[in-house]
């Protein structure tokens, strides 16, 4: 742990190469670079490389200044790696608003890493790291108790996970957002009832002809970009999310949205306290053009087959009822937490080990 000013003109020597990484960044943002080129999460295929400019930057650190109350001194934790935008924008925030960052190498655990008690006020973290955090039962008020945010990004929360968050008294945000719009446009309080995104302030959104949620913001430098993101509007600044349309199976002439499949699983495994993580692909069948399939990650034996079949038959439609079960002992996951869906396919159609039920 390291903790410093990114302001200040000298650093210590770099103890490993994530330091060096950060403290390079923080010297080319004080050289005044104007662009910054960082790379798409990965989930959906090969990572792409996105150019973002420094004002767009500068734009977003004061978006969530303004929501989260943020003071010169206070301290933010960065454990995320650098190359991505969720990591690059703890410094910028820090950098911008005479911020303190508190530097922890990434790990699944990384507030292990922290041997004495501080006041952290701004936090980020990806889903499987919240996830190990909760796991270890660690006293997050040593690091939080003057907290003004904790956010978790990446990916969605599963259904445990979500239900164990909720019981903890402590501002923990899901927030929405991408490389394009250099970090999150809109959050939803994990505490809440629903799953609502409510936008940062100066955020418009609105729905293209493919029902996909458009954002217009001062980090994207107030241009209109589109994302593949079917949205649901709720209010003008606020809305859901329904899926991917980069997922969506086409079975048998319907149309699927594999996130509805994946959070009916995850209720199931939240009300008989299994811990598993799913997705729901299309493989091509010579019949239905792309055939439901749900991949399920264990190490154990699966030994709820039946019954989850039978839950998901009484409570989604027949076409979104999966025609074949596949269950691995790992995923491929990205840097950024999130199911790497195309590289853990291949996995399979290679002949990676797995158990399969067709029904």
């Amino acid at each position: 742990m390291l903790v410093f000013n990114p302001l200040n003109d000298h650093y210590p020597e770099p103890l490993n190469s994530f330091q060096e990484e950060v403290f390079d960044f923080c010297l080319q943002w004080k050289l005044g670079k104007n662009e910054f080129l960082f790379h798409t999460s990965g989930s959906t295929g090969k990572p792409k490389p996105i150019y973002l400019s420094r004002l767009s930057m500068i734009e977003s650190a004061n978006m969530t200044k303004e929501w989260l109350n943020l003071q010169e001194g206070d301290h933010v934790l960065l454990c995320l790696p650098i190359e991505y935008i969720a990591g690059s924008m703890m410094l910028v925030r820090a950098l911008v608003l005479k911020l303190n960052i508190v530097l922890v190498e990434p790990s699944q655990n990384p507030l292990k890493s922290i041997k004495k008690p501080i006041n952290i006020h701004l936090a980020s973290f990806v889903t499987t790291q919240w996830s190990t955090i909760l796991q270890s039962k660690i006293n997050l008020f040593t690091f939080f108790s003057e907290v003004k945010g904790i956010l978790i990004g990446g990916s969605e929360l599963t259904s445990s996970l979500e239900l164990l968050t909720k019981e903890i008294e402590l501002p923990i945000f899901q927030t929405y957002g991408m490389t394009e719009t250099s970090s999150h446009i809109a959050f939803r309080l994990i505490s809440s009832e629903d799953a609502i995104y409510q936008c940062l302030k100066g955020v418009q959104i609105k729905l293209n002809d493919q029902c996909c949620l458009c954002i217009y913001s001062p980090s994207t430098l107030n241009q209109w970009i589109e994302t593949n993101d079917v949205a649901e509007l709720i209010h003008e600044n606020q809305f859901s999310i329904l899926g991917r349309k980069d997922f969506v199976i086409n079975s048998g002439g319907r149309k699927i949205h594999p996130e509805l499949i994946e959070k009916s699983c995850q209720s199931f495994f939240a009300q008989h306290s299994i811990s598993c993580k799913t997705f729901a692909y299309g493989l091509h069948d010579d019949f239905y053009g792309q055939k439901l399939v749900l991949f399920i990650e264990t190490k154990d034996e699966f030994h709820f087959q039946l019954q989850l079949m039978d839950y998901l038959k009484l409570n989604l439609e027949s076409w979104e009822v999966p025609k074949q079960f596949i269950v691995l002992p790992e995923f491929l996951y990205t840097k950024s937490g999130k199911i790497d869906r195309p590289n853990t396919l291949t996995l399979y159609l290679n002949n990676l080990k797995s158990s399969t039920w067709i029904f």
